[in-house]
């Protein structure tokens, strides 16, 4: 099915994806569970040394976790290859001495898991795997205390499939990407670094009929209302502003657990341009997802009212895990039934300024104190601009690249 990933494609992830994804759905099952993703760790190259932990969860003592991470204090290795008895002898306990970090799990009453993309187990040859785990701490103390396990290739491809924000990941990392459908990454029309910090306006940036401010809302106040919506099943949010003025970056923030508190899961985010001919289109992976109980986070970008009505509708009708977003420059009063509208207003030429200062370093203060001044407050204009004087073509020249940019 196009929402779901099979064990022959977990197979096919390099050792570095193949780690990154177990953290990726580590952060997700602890989000599900109630806790910050701060509390998964990974890094490193697959075949350095790491101690036996690849990935680590680490929440206080006595947190209530069950499921694929079944223990509060919870460590997988992860590897690109089978482990026959030997090989999982060898990594547990080199030369006979089970690895400190192992037995720091098991005085802990932790978990330690063994991740492999390459087997494909039957039961009995699960069995064995895990007799062998068994075996290489049996002479620990504290051996009862700590739960074993081993997951296959089937097992690690069920598990991304619970959090099918995940699954275009995956399929991008091996060139299959989902037509016109992207996972978390950076959707603006300016792109940059996904991890660029989202610079902050202390000038009002949010209005809306649901806003009892009259003065609206400044960037971090905005994140947190939209952030309160669609983190519950069946928000519905429409953000209309003009092209140019941060609205999908604004999205992006929502994501972005540096920025206040509440930030959604990446894990959850899918997202679409109406402008890309997604397929399939968004009635119809809704449809998808609600069907198959997913809980995510629906974004789809240059969206229509009439088709944010049948999305809303849809979801409004349903019993389903989802919210959705939707993101248009139409600024008409109109206010479909069931929806949180918002307007996105232009940003302050003081945040321009920071924002071409950080984009094009070699710019200096005048020009883009004059650059800010002329985008009034349009990003995508302001970015067009600093390029034209990026190049050495004259400031004097603006008004035309001015009109070019608001054209595009």
């Amino acid at each position: 099915m196009i929402l779901e990933v099979t064990g022959d494609q977990i197979a096919q992830l390099d050792d570095t994806d193949l780690r990154t994804l177990v953290g990726y759905v580590c952060e997700r099952e602890v989000r599900v569970h109630g806790y910050s993703p701060s509390t998964v760790t990974w890094g490193g190259h697959q075949n350095a040394s790491d101690g036996g932990i690849d990935v680590r969860v680490a929440l206080s003592a006595g947190a209530a976790i069950s499921g694929y991470v079944p223990k509060a204090a919870t460590g997988f290795q992860v590897k690109a290859q089978d482990m026959s008895r030997g090989a999982i002898l060898k990594e547990m306990a080199p030369e006979g001495v089970v690895l400190p970090s192992i037995v720091e799990l098991a005085t802990s009453n932790g978990a330690y898991i063994i991740a492999s993309s390459a087997g494909s187990l039957s039961d009995t040859s699960l069995k064995n795997r895990k007799a062998a785990m068994a075996e290489a701490v049996k002479g620990l103390a504290s051996f009862p205390s700590l739960t074993l396990d081993f997951y296959d290739r089937r097992r690690v491809a069920t598990w991304v499939n619970q959090h099918v924000g995940l699954v275009p990941w995956v399929r991008e990392r091996l060139g299959l990407p989902l037509s016109g459908w992207r996972p978390f990454e950076d959707w603006s029309s300016s792109p940059g670094s996904v991890d660029a910090p989202y610079l902050l306006d202390a000038q009002t940036r949010l209005v809306g009929p649901s806003i009892k401010n009259v003065d609206g809302l400044n960037a971090e106040q905005a994140l947190a209302m939209l952030r309160d919506i669609l983190a519950k099943p069946k928000g519905i949010v429409r953000l209309v502003g003009l092209s140019g003025v941060g609205k999908t970056r604004l999205i992006q923030a929502l994501f972005d657990d540096r920025i206040g508190l509440g930030a959604l899961a990446r894990s959850d985010a899918l997202y679409t341009d109406i402008s890309d001919e997604p397929d399939p289109v968004p009635q119809e992976m809704l449809l998808r997802l609600v069907s198959q109980d997913h809980r995510v986070v629906l974004i789809v970008d240059n969206c229509g009212i009439d088709l944010h009505k049948q999305l809303a509708a849809k979801i409004t009708s349903s019993n389903c895990q989802l919210s959705v977003i939707t993101v248009e420059y139409d600024i008409t009063d109109d206010e479909p039934q069931n929806t949180d509208v918002f307007k996105l207003e232009p940003a302050s030429p003081d945040l321009i300024e920071k924002m071409l200062e950080d984009r094009y370093p070699a710019i200096a203060p005048p020009s883009r104190h004059v650059i800010a001044k002329f985008s009034e407050g349009n990003s995508r204009v302001a970015f067009a601009l600093a390029d034209t004087a990026k190049h050495g073509e004259s400031l004097a020249r603006l008004k035309d690249t001015v009109c070019r940019a608001g054209d595009r």
